[in-house]
């Protein structure tokens, strides 16, 4: 990431290279769109980029701060989503609620499950388990990430996975 700060293109080309399949395999399981995904993750790599000058190696490992500015940007994607949400609810539906459900109507009656199951978890929750069980990241990284202990990140697990189990034996 020094190589990077200093605009070292070829070393930037490695890191997005070695990096970009756990972004977006997380950034898909949160978002549940793959086209969101993508696009998140691409902001990720405008945003490593921008602020590679700012990485400290001693403070976190490389894929603790991507994962870090990728929750951040799929966050703050899914509360501009929720605000449409309301909005389109009020005065109508809107494109990207039409397309949403059309993206639903193609997934597998097992995935749709799973990620409506996912849905209805807090975004804390979700997180959580994305990091820990899909990333495999440690709860201390999963805990740097959030922004929270390791202790309640742990309680956040404790919590999804009952929650999890409960709406999927329901579906059944």
């Amino acid at each position: 990431m020094q190589r990077v700060s200093r605009g070292d293109r070829e070393a930037f080309a490695t890191v997005v290279e070695l990096h970009s399949p756990a972004l977006e395999g997380f950034a898909i399981r949160l978002l549940a769109q793959q086209s969101l995904a993508q696009e998140v993750v691409q902001e990720t790599w405008i945003r490593a980029w921008q602020k590679a000058s700012h990485y400290n190696a001693g403070r976190s490992r490389l894929t603790t701060w991507l994962h870090q500015i990728t929750h951040n940007l799929c966050v703050d994607l899914l509360r501009r989503q929720q605000h449409e949400k309301r909005y389109a609810t009020a005065s109508g539906p809107s494109e990207s609620l039409v397309r949403s459900v059309e993206q639903d109507v193609v997934h597998q009656e097992a995935q749709a499950e799973l990620t409506r199951a996912m849905a209805a978890l807090s975004e804390r929750q979700r997180t959580a388990l994305i990091l820990t069980y899909y990333q495999a990241l440690p709860n201390r990284d999963v805990a740097e990430i959030m922004d929270l202990s390791v202790r309640a990140v742990e309680s956040l697990l404790v919590r999804a996975r009952q929650q999890l189990k409960t709406t999927l034996e329901e579906s059944l």
